[in-house]
């Protein structure tokens, strides 16, 4: 009767693979997004701002 050869590959397993990179469409809508935020965000501390120093 032969023996199985239960020896371990020494290469890596496929399971372990780096996710794939963003999509454009995914990059391009957080940029858009991102700057959105930070422009209403500016424009909520100007009249912040504009508010106190009318008081």
């Amino acid at each position: 009767m032969l023996k199985k050869n239960r020896n371990f590959s020494t290469t890596p397993q496929q399971d372990h693979v780096a996710p794939a990179p963003a999509s454009w469409g995914r990059l391009v809508f957080a940029a858009l997004l991102t700057g959105g935020v930070r422009h209403i965000g500016a424009l909520l501390v100007g009249l912040a701002v504009t508010w106190r120093q009318h008081n």
